[in-house]
C-alpha cells in the first residue's frame, strides 16, 4: 500500500507561517520512493542538529528527483542519553514539529522560494518573505521536487540550542524525466535510535 505523504507549502513573513497541506498523492505532493540509485551529481552536505536550517546551496525545478542518503547520529538533548537518535529520529511526535506527524529529530527538507525582502523599520533586520514546502527525508529517501526553489536540510525539531552532533547526507539530483546515467552506491551505515 503507497504511503500517502503531506506536504505543507507555506509563505512566510518573518517569523510567521501561515499555510496549507496537501495529502493527495498528486498535485503538490511529492512522490516519495525508496532511492535505489544515484545520480552523477551528488553533493556532501553536513547537517548540524543545533544549527537551523543548512543551505545545500542546490536549486531545484519541479519535477527533479533528489535522492538522498543520510548517517551519522544526534543528540536532541545534550547529556541525555535516552535523546540521541539517527536521521529516522526518535519515535516520538510534539505539537510544535516542522513536519508534524513525523518522528522528532528526523532529518527533513525544505524548499523556499524567495518572493521578496524588506527591512523591518523598528529593528533594521532583513525580513524573506517566502514560499517553502516541507518533507520527510529520514535515512534514505527519493523525492521528486513538487515547486521551484533553493533545497535546505534541517531537523524535524523546534528546540536546537541544546542539540549536538550532525548528519553528513548524500544527495544527488536528477532532472525531470531523465532515466539514464544512474549508478549504485553503498548505503550509509545506521544505528538505532534510542527510544525515550
Amino acid at each position: 500500500m503507497a504511503r500517502m505523504t503531506a506536504l505543507r507549502v507555506f509563505f512566510a513573513s518573518g517569523i510567521a507561517a501561515l499555510g496549507f497541506a496537501a495529502l493527495a498523492p498528486g498535485g503538490l505532493a511529492p512522490q516519495v520512493q525508496t532511492p535505489a540509485a544515484d545520480g552523477p551529481a551528488v553533493k556532501k552536505v553536513a547537517v548540524p542538529a543545533d544549527a537551523g536550517w543548512v543551505d545545500t546551496g542546490i536549486d531545484v525545478a519541479p519535477g527533479e528527483e533528489l535522492v538522498f542518503r543520510a548517517a551519522g547520529e544526534v543528540s536532541l538533548q545534550r547529556g541525555n542519553p535516552e535523546a540521541g537518535c539517527g536521521p529516522g529520529g526518535l519515535d516520538l511526535i510534539t505539537v510544535e514539529q516542522p513536519v508534524p506527524d513525523e518522528n522528532l529529530g528526523a532529518l527533513i527538507g525544505r524548499v523556499a522560494q524567495l518572493v521578496s525582502t524588506r527591512t523591518d523599520e523598528d529593528s533594521g533586520m532583513e525580513i524573506r518573505d517566502e514560499i517553502f514546502v516541507l518533507f520527510f527525508i529520514g535515512p534514505e529517501r527519493t523525492v521528486t521536487v513538487p515547486v521551484k526553489g533553493r533545497l535546505y536540510l534541517g531537523l524535524n525539531e523546534n528546540v536546537l540550542k541544546d542539540n549536538a552532533g550532525e548528519f553528513t547526507v548524500l544527495v544527488s539530483r536528477r532532472p525531470a524525466g531523465d532515466r539514464t546515467g544512474l549508478k549504485a552506491f553503498p548505503r550509509p551505515p545506521s544505528r538505532p535510535c534510542a527510544r525515550p
